[in-house]
């Protein structure tokens, strides 16, 4: 501990002060007398004189001033201080000088800036030098600090967080090590900080909903394009009406080979050609029945579209809100089964008693002094008596939380139980869409039963036969007629062909979906970890800073730092402010409270620091006990006296 003390210091032409020396011997005093008198400059001259500012940390300049308020010229503000450093007396020493000069050319001196000389032990030494030794002491800020009672609660509240924060040596591992429900942390946290984590966690957290939100849509575009297929019939007519395509076509080839050759009957290919026809008929036929069936039943096949859509969309809410009520519900087993722990850890705290084997002297046997005794059964139940109130207090604590999550829960299961009542009511409409859209289906028929498709069927049978009949001579006009007649049929065989391919399609969407929905579930299951592991950083950093607070708190005598303030929707905010007794220190708070406050605190910092420094306190007759510190303390109180009166 460095203790630095005055021994005695001298005021020369500075501020009101014409020639005053104040001896204290390196002991605390009481200066008192009338306002006016200069017991605020006795104060000033002490922070002038290390730092060239006055008790407020504003910049000082000393000169004596005439009673119209200007500067009286040509004399040198001087302090002289004889300092007990660590027992060795130092002089330390301060003299603002004016400066004059003549310009070229001209005999009138004109006056500039004035400048500083410093001393140590009556030795001359520049600036830098002076502001080194300072340095060497301990630095102007924490000189500043220790000297000047409310110096440190005019610094700006970050500085002061700052400083406070060094006087703790808690850590994050320290603070999860500790608490059983933090231990998890670990499983995750790698090798990045709390923070790092806490934004990587946002950060997945995000990415994790915005795909978890767009999965609904991705599902819809892939059902759309598996309903925009269109698919006009069953695969097995489908494939049957292609094997018959071609066989037509192959029949058709081989009865062009024959009219080239000059062997196939004029007559037949004639039949042939009415029967193509006939089969074209057949086809465009089918076609209008399915554009029909389309025209009865779009009207229907939308509602059902955005019916589906919408329960889709109440799944995608329910899951969510399921999803949370989850997290809670873990949340709150976890907050349950560690109050049951804790319970147990109560009754086994609670049912250890004395060990009576200790009064007795394990080397002599003979019972130890009673006087021993005594201490030793005072200090087991006082432990014993901590680790019970202890183990309330946290036990306390964790019900609240339980209670908090239990107040949340509820309203969540009944908005759960109305959404779920909704997409049974969005399921039912469904369904009774779906019914009509089948009926209608149902209603217009199957084209195969229908009076045209008969009589088509019955004109065939007629060709056939004449067909059969036929004999008459071919031309090459008929083999080119055949050609034109098998071109035609491979266009239809390819539309046929192509949609034969939109049932592979489908397959493929199915495959899609599946793949689509198990992602889905996979997001939930990665946003329910995320959301944990984010609850266990947020539970942390609210442990923290209480933490924080209680050791920082506990080097305090009567002063209690807010550094923390926790927002309504638990974020927390960093803030710094000195309390006295609930009261905050820039707000209410008399200025006697204020005086004890700052000795309070100066006291604190000298010991953490290890330094001290001589305190002058002004108005000090404001507060009747003065907090103690441990360094030289000067009270300048405001009395009758119409002199300076100076009690060591």
């Amino acid at each position: 501990m460095t203790e630095i003390l005055i021994n005695k210091i001298k005021y020369k032409h500075f501020k009101g002060l014409e020639d005053f020396e104040l001896s204290l011997k390196g002991s605390s005093a009481v200066i008192s007398g009338r306002n006016g008198l200069g017991k605020t400059t006795l104060s000033d001259g002490l922070q002038w004189l290390f730092f060239g500012k006055d008790s407020t940390g504003a910049k000082l300049n000393p000169k004596p001033r005439d009673k119209q308020n200007q500067e009286l010229l040509g004399l040198e503000p001087t302090i002289e201080a004889e300092m007990i450093i660590d027992g060795k007396v130092t002089v330390l020493k301060r003299i603002q000088e004016e400066k004059w000069t003549a310009k070229k050319g001209e005999l009138e001196k004109t006056r500039s800036s004035d400048s500083t000389r410093y001393f140590i032990d009556s030795v001359p030494i520049k600036e830098k030098d002076w502001k080194s030794y300072l340095e060497k002491l301990g630095g102007e800020p924490t000189l500043q600090m220790l000297s000047n009672s409310a110096f440190f609660m005019t610094l700006n509240w970050k500085e002061r967080r700052e400083r406070l924060i060094t006087l703790t040596d808690l850590t994050d591992e320290q603070i999860i090590k500790e608490d059983d429900e933090l231990k998890e942390i670990n499983e995750f946290i790698g090798d990045h900080t709390i923070d790092e984590m806490k934004k990587i966690l946002k950060g997945q957290k995000s990415d994790i909903k915005a795909d978890i939100d767009g999965m609904p849509a991705r599902i819809q575009e892939v059902t759309d394009m598996k309903n925009q297929l269109g698919l006009a019939d069953d695969k097995a007519k489908l494939e049957k009406s292609i094997a018959d395509m071609n066989s037509m076509i192959s029949e058709k080839e081989s009865w062009l080979i024959d009219a080239k050759a000059g062997t196939v009957n004029h007559e037949l290919n004639e039949l042939k050609q009415k029967q193509a026809d006939l089969r074209a008929k057949l086809v465009d036929e089918k076609t209008k029945f399915q554009t029909s069936l389309f025209a009865a039943t779009s009207s229907l096949q939308e509602d059902f579209n955005n019916q589906r859509a919408l329960v889709n969309s109440l799944r995608t809410d329910l899951s969510t809100l399921e999803s949370k009520e989850y997290r809670l519900q873990e949340a709150l087993k976890e907050k349950r089964e560690f109050l049951q722990d804790h319970l147990v850890k109560y009754k086994e705290i609670k049912a250890v008693d004395f060990d009576e084997h200790q009064k007795t002297c394990p080397t002599c046997g003979q019972d130890l002094p009673s006087n021993e005794i005594e201490k030793m059964v005072s200090k087991f139940n006082k432990n014993k008596a901590d680790r019970l109130e202890k183990n309330v207090e946290v036990g306390k604590a964790t019900k609240e939380n339980a209670a908090k999550l239990e107040a949340e829960i509820l309203p969540l299961q009944k908005e759960i139980t109305e959404k779920r009542k909704q997409l049974e009511a969005s399921n039912s409409r469904l369904d009774e869409i779906n019914n009509d859209l089948i009926f209608q289906k149902n209603k217009q028929g199957v084209f195969e039963d229908s009076q045209i498709y008969r009589d088509i069927i019955a004109e065939n049978t007629q060709l056939e036969t004449a067909m059969e009949r036929a004999a008459t001579k071919d031309t090459n006009a008929e083999a080119d007629k055949l050609s034109a007649e098998i071109q035609s049929d491979k266009e239809i065989l390819a539309g046929l062909n192509h949609e034969l391919q939109k049932f592979d399609m489908i397959k493929t969407y199915d495959d899609r979906l599946a793949e689509l929905k198990d992602q889905d579930k996979d997001l939930k299951n990665q946003n329910q970890l995320v959301e944990k592991q984010l609850w266990l950083i947020e539970e942390f950093t609210r442990r923290k800073v209480k933490r924080i607070e209680e050791s920082i708190n506990e080097l305090f005598s009567i002063v209690k730092w807010k550094l923390f303030d926790v927002q309504k929707n638990e974020g927390i905010k960093e803030m710094c402010e000195a309390t006295y007794q609930g009261i905050e220190y820039s707000s209410g708070l008399n200025n006697g409270a204020r005086i004890n406050c700052d000795l309070d605190i100066i006291r604190t910092l000298s010991r953490e620091i290890g330094i001290t420094m001589p305190v002058l306190i002004d108005n000090a007759e404001s507060v009747n006990t003065l907090q103690p510190i441990e360094g030289q303390m000067i009270e300048l109180q405001v009395t009758e006296d119409e002199k300076l009166k100076v009690e060591v």
